[in-house]
C-alpha cells in the first residue's frame, strides 16, 4: 500500500511540477562520463565584479542562470523513468551553463551522482547526497552570520574527514572565500591566517575547540561548530553507513533525493533551479580559496583562487590522469594545501568518484587499503596520492613486514598491478631510490608532476605509458597539462622556448600514441614561467607582490629552473637556492641529492649552497643515516669517491655534515633557508674559505 500511495503521488506531482520517483535511484551517466560534457572554453576578464552589483540567487533570479534553456519534452510518468528525466534535464542544465561559459562548482555536480558513495571516514560512509544535503543546511548559516554570496572569508579548522568538505562546499554554497587551517600549525600563526584574511565568521569541530575557542575570543570571530550530526540518513540524523560502503540501498519509503519536498531541485515555468544555490554567473566571476604559501622568503602569503582557477585544474588533471566515477581515492594528505584539497580531494568528488579519508598518514593504514587487508570489494581503492616521504615509509614498513616472505612479496606485487590504477608523487623532489625501489615493490612508475600554491598543477608525467615519449622517466615531471602554457627563458642567451598543453595531443592524446608527431628537438635550462586559466588572480591584500610576480604580457614567475630535454621537462630546483654557482659553473642541488640518495647508508639528504672566497659558493651535503649505521663507523671521504662515480667533478661536496635528522614540513618539503640558519646561524652572512670535506662532520642533530 505504500508503494501504491507514493506511486499515485509520483503521477500526481510529474503532471504538476516535475515529478517524483518511488525509490532512490542511482544516477545514470553518460558513457562520455561527468566531464563529457564540459567543452572546452577560452579565458575570461578576470576580477571579482565591484560590490554594488548583486549577484541572486537562483531561486531569486531565475532569468540569468537559465536564459535560453530548452529541457525537451515535459517528464514521463512512470516514477523511475521521472528521476532518470530529471537527472537527463539537470545535466542538460550543467550543460547549458558550461556552454555560456559559467562555472558549475564541485558542490553542484554532487547532485548527479544522488546516492553514490562520496565519502569513507572513520565515522562511516556517506552518500554525495547526504553531502550535498549537510552543506545546503551549513550554508543557511553561513549565509545568517555573513550574508549570502557576500565573499566573506570564513577561515575552518577541521580534521581529515566528511566535516572538512562539508565545511569547505558550505562556504562555496553560500557564496564565500574558504579559508583552510591547519591545526598541527602554533595558534600564532593560526591568528596570523585568520586577521590576515581578515576572516569574518571560523568554523570548527568539537576536538579543535580547545583551540579554536580562544582564536575566535580573541579576534572577536563568531564560531560555529561543525560534525556530524549535519548529515542525515534517510533515517534521520546518523553516522553514516557501515556496511561496507553500500551507501545506495534503496528504501521502499524513501523518495527520490530529486524529489520537490527534498527541496534540491525546483520547476518554474518547465525551467529546473537548483533551490537555494547562486547562479553560474556568480561562480563565474568569484574567489573561491585563499591559500597560505609556506613563507619562506618572509611572512606567508594569502593564495587567492578563484571558482575558475579551481575549473580549469579539475578539468584538465580529470583529463590527463583520466579519473572517473568508477574511482576510490585513499586520502592520507594535509587538507590546506593544493595536493590535498585539490587534487586528492575536490578532483575526485567533481567527477563522482568515491575518497576515502584517514585521520593521519599511518604506512600499516595505508597498506592495509593499499592490499584490501579484510576489507570488502566496495571498500577497495585504486587511486594513491601521496608525497616522497609517505613513500619512504611505506618502503620501509613493506621491507619490515613482507620483505622476508617472497610469497607475500609476489602477492604485494600482483595485486597492486592489477588492483590499483594509479600511483602518484609530488610537493616534492622525488628521489630516485624510492622511484625504482618502489616499482620493484609495486610495479608501479609514480607519476610525478609540479605545481605550486600560485597556479595548482601545470605539468604532469603521462598516464598512459605506450611509447618511449610517452613514459615516465624518474626525476622528470613531463609536460604541460591541457590548457597550460610553459615557458623556460635562458637568462645569459635570451633564448626561449614555449611549451603548449593540448587535449588529444601528445601526452594527453586519447587511445594510442600518435607516431607522427615531433617532439621539439632542442635542450634548454633556464627560469620557468606558466600561463593558464589556473593561474591564480592574486595574493590576498598584496598587490605589489602580486604585480612583482608576473611579467608584463601575463607569464608568472615561478621561481624555479628547468630543463628541457628528450621531450620532457626537469625541475632543477629553486633558483633562489637549489641552483648553486660555483667555480662558473650553475649546479642543481637537486640532481646532487638524487646521487646521494642512491647510497645504501642514506637516509635523507639536503644539499646547501653557502658563500665561500674561492669558489663563490661552495657544494654542502647534509646527511642523515640509515638507522643501522653508525655515525662513528661512518667514512665521509669514500663517500666522495663513490660521487665520483655519480656527478661531475665540479658538483662533488666540499663538505659533508652529518646529523640525526633532516626537518621537513608536512608535505615532505625542506626549508633550506631555515637549515642553513639552524646549522650555521649567522656565519654564512660573508664569504668564508672552503674548509676540508669531513671537517664539519658530527651526528649532532640541526
Amino acid at each position: 500500500m505504500t508503494k501504491f500511495m507514493l506511486a499515485r503521488r509520483c503521477l500526481e506531482v510529474a503532471t504538476d511540477t516535475l515529478g517524483t520517483a518511488a525509490n532512490t535511484l542511482a544516477p545514470r551517466l553518460s558513457a562520455a562520463g561527468p566531464f563529457g560534457w564540459m567543452k572546452q572554453y577560452h579565458t575570461l576578464p578576470g576580477g571579482v565584479r565591484s560590490p554594488g552589483r548583486p549577484y541572486s540567487t537562483q531561486t531569486d533570479s531565475r532569468k540569468s542562470a537559465t536564459q535560453g534553456f530548452d529541457d525537451g519534452d515535459r517528464p514521463p510518468v512512470d516514477p523511475e523513468a521521472v528521476h532518470a528525466d530529471l537527472l537527463r534535464r539537470l545535466t542538460k542544465l550543467y550543460e547549458q551553463e558550461v556552454a555560456r561559459e559559467l562555472i558549475v562548482p564541485p558542490f553542484k555536480r554532487a547532485l548527479l551522482y544522488g546516492e553514490k558513495a562520496a565519502v569513507r571516514d572513520q565515522v562511516g560512509d556517506f552518500t554525495f547526497i547526504q553531502l550535498y544535503e549537510a552543506v545546503k543546511r551549513l550554508a543557511a548559516q553561513i549565509s545568517k552570520c555573513c550574508g549570502s554570496a557576500s565573499q566573506s572569508r570564513v577561515a575552518f579548522l577541521c580534521p581529515n574527514n566528511i566535516t572538512y568538505v562539508i565545511s569547505q562546499w558550505a562556504c562555496w554554497f553560500s557564496g564565500q572565500v574558504a579559508v583552510p587551517l591547519n591545526a598541527k600549525y602554533p595558534a600564532d600563526l593560526l591568528e596570523y591566517y585568520i586577521k590576515d584574511s581578515d576572516a569574518s565568521l571560523l568554523l570548527t569541530t568539537p576536538e579543535f575547540l580547545p583551540l579554536a575557542e580562544p582564536l575566535a575570543a580573541k579576534l572577536q570571530k563568531p564560531l560555529l561548530v561543525v560534525n556530524h550530526d549535519l548529515i542525515h540518513t534517510n533515517g534521520g540524523v546518523a553516522g553514516g553507513t557501515t556496511n561496507g560502503g553500500d551507501a545506495a540501498a534503496p528504501m521502499a519509503d524513501v523518495v527520490s533525493y530529486l524529489d520537490p519536498t527534498r527541496e534540491n531541485l525546483l520547476q518554474l515555468n518547465d525551467t529546473l533551479v537548483v533551490e537555494s544555490a547562486l547562479n553560474g554567473e556568480f561562480y563565474r566571476d568569484a574567489n573561491a580559496l585563499i591559500l597560505y604559501t609556506s613563507g619562506t622568503t618572509g611572512k606567508p602569503k594569502g593564495v587567492v583562487l578563484s571558482y575558475a582557477n579551481l575549473d580549469a585544474q579539475l578539468r584538465a588533471l580529470a583529463h590527463a590522469w583520466q579519473v572517473s566515477a568508477t574511482d576510490s581515492v585513499l586520502h592520507t594528505l594535509p587538507l590546506n594545501h593544493v595536493h590535498g584539497t585539490i587534487n586528492a580531494l575536490n578532483l575526485p568528488l567533481a567527477v563522482g568518484a568515491k575518497c576515502v579519508m584517514l585521520p593521519k598518514f599511518d604506512s600499516s593504514s595505508v597498506w592495509s587499503y593499499l592490499l584490501n587487508v579484510n576489507m570488502t570489494t566496495k571498500e577497495r581503492v585504486n587511486v594513491f596520492m601521496g608525497v616522497p616521504t609517505m613513500y619512504g615509509l611505506l618502503i620501509r614498513e613493506y621491507d619490515s613486514v613482507f620483505g622476508k616472505n617472497a610469497r607475500m612479496c609476489d602477492y604485494v606485487k600482483t595485486h597492486c598491478k592489477n588492483k590499483i590504477r594509479l600511483m602518484i608523487s609530488g610537493s616534492a623532489p622525488l628521489p630516485g631510490n624510492i622511484f625504482a625501489r618502489w616499482n620493484e615493490i609495486t610495479g608501479h612508475r609514480l607519476l610525478e608532476r609540479y605545481g605550486m600554491t600560485e597556479i595548482g598543477m601545470a605539468i604532469s608525467n603521462p598516464y598512459v605509458q605506450d611509447s618511449e615519449q610517452r613514459s615516465r622517466k624518474q626525476g622528470c615531471v613531463g609536460m604541460p597539462l591541457p590548457g597550460v602554457s610553459v615557458r623556460i627563458v635562458e637568462q645569459e642567451s635570451g633564448r626561449t622556448l614555449t611549451l603548449e598543453g593540448r587535449e588529444n595531443e601528445g601526452f594527453w592524446k586519447s587511445g594510442a600514441a600518435d607516431s607522427s608527431s615531433k617532439q621539439q628537438e632542442e635542450t634548454i635550462a633556464g627560469q620557468l614561467y606558466v600561463k593558464g586559466r589556473s593561474v591564480f588572480r592574486e595574493y590576498w591584500q598584496k598587490p605589489q607582490e602580486t604585480a612583482s610576480e608576473f611579467e608584463a604580457d601575463g607569464w608568472f614567475r615561478t621561481g624555479d629552473t628547468a630543463r628541457y630535454e628528450n621531450g620532457t621537462i626537469r625541475i632543477l630546483g629553486r633558483t633562489s637556492v637549489d641552483i648553486i654557482k660555483s667555480g662558473g659553473f650553475k649546479l642543481s642541488a637537486l640532481e646532487i641529492e638524487t646521487a646521494l640518495h642512491e647510497h645504501q647508508d642514506t637516509s635523507d639528504v639536503a644539499v646547501l649552497g653557502l658563500p665561500d672566497e674561492t669558489w663563490g659558493q661552495r657544494v654542502v651535503a647534509v646527511i642523515s643515516l640509515r638507522d643501522h649505521v653508525a655515525a662513528e663507523s661512518f667514512s665521509i671521504p669514500k663517500l666522495l669517491v663513490w660521487l665520483e662515480q655519480k656527478l661531475p667533478k665540479q658538483a662533488i661536496p666540499k663538505e659533508v655534515r652529518l646529523v640525526g635528522e633532516i626537518p621537513r614540513n608536512a608535505m615532505g618539503k625542506i626549508n633550506k633557508r631555515e637549515l642553513i640558519d639552524r646549522l650555521y646561524g649567522n656565519s654564512t652572512a660573508t664569504a668564508t674559505p672552503t674548509p676540508p670535506a669531513s671537517s664539519t662532520a658530527g651526528d649532532g642533530k640541526p
